[in-house]
């Protein structure tokens, strides 16, 4: 279990660089035509790695049609919802709206995979979300006028699709843990999720509309960084998470996989040198005890 729980923590730590990698990519092209673009280079790394491993055969037709669905709506609906979320608001407010994925990911445990969690680890998570909430809410002084800052349109509208961007989450990893508690390879499974919907973003080239045509030319800067993002975040990142809800409880999971945004925070004071307020600190102890919690119980 705690190397379970190790890896979900190692997943939060890719997307938060992934994140941070993102952002600018997101508003140059548009959520949509980056997330598409993403989709496409992830799953040909996946593809390949799954298949110089051999591992397709442990994916059979009773496993392969809810794998679709999870793909279709955790990472389909889930990573273009976030990325349209991310362009508009940021990834420090983005990174805390999916946050809610955790909660989300607690109650559909319970509810539909009847998966029972002792006190202990029920505090923590509660602790870990707290702990995200208070962090990003004073993660950041009014003074803080970076790039990563700024809001672009309606903030209603980025939070109402972040939000939406977690429940897609939280439905996706509840879909996807019997599916590999019966011996699906988390990363074939992850290759026929990032797979389907791939294929359902490329159907949006044909399709005339603003929200799905790139808004500046691709070019070589712009794919290099794609592939990093692709790499930290998909395929390395959702790789680590399936991983890990192999074997651990999938609220427990969620609940780790959700300390991105404090990692996001260090992160940007590592790199615009802005020290974190008093706030964060605070909120970053408390989502550290509730992780110890679940560790040691």
């Amino acid at each position: 279990m705690i190397l379970s729980y190790s890896l979900a923590l190692a997943a939060a730590f890719s997307w938060a660089l992934a994140s941070l990698i993102s952002v600018d990519i997101a508003r140059a092209l548009g959520g949509i035509s980056f997330n598409r673009i993403r989709l496409i280079i992830v799953t040909m790394m996946l593809v390949l790695y799954s298949s110089l491993n051999s591992t397709w055969s442990t994916i059979n037709n009773d496993l392969l049609m809810p794998i679709i669905i999870s793909g279709f709506i955790g990472v389909f609906l889930g990573d273009t919802l976030l990325f349209i979320a991310l362009k508009t608001i940021g990834p420090r407010r983005n990174n805390i709206l999916f946050a809610l994925a955790a909660p989300f990911t607690v109650i559909l445990n319970i509810f539909f995979l009847q998966q029972n969690m002792s006190i202990a680890e029920i505090a923590g998570c509660m602790f870990v979300f707290i702990g995200v909430i208070i962090a990003i809410i004073y993660g950041s002084s009014k003074t803080n006028k970076h790039r990563w800052e700024k809001i672009e349109g309606s903030i209603n509208i980025g939070i109402v699709l972040g939000i939406l961007a977690a429940l897609c989450q939280a439905i996706g990893i509840i879909i996807m843990k019997p599916v590999l508690d019966e011996g699906a390879d988390p990363i074939a499974s992850a290759a026929i999720r990032t797979g389907i919907s791939a294929f359902a973003l490329s159907v949006t080239y044909f399709f005339d509309y603003e929200i799905f045509r790139d808004k500046t030319k691709i070019n070589f800067n712009i794919i290099i960084k794609t592939i990093i993002s692709g790499f930290l975040g998909m395929a390395l990142g959702m790789s680590l998470l399936l991983i890990a809800l192999k074997k651990g409880d999938a609220g427990i999971v969620a609940t780790l996989s959700s300390t991105s945004p404090i990692m996001i925070l260090f992160l940007i004071w590592f790199l615009t040198k802005k020290v974190p307020v008093l706030g964060a600190w605070i909120g970053s102890f408390i989502a550290i005890l509730g992780a110890g919690l679940i560790f040691v119980n």
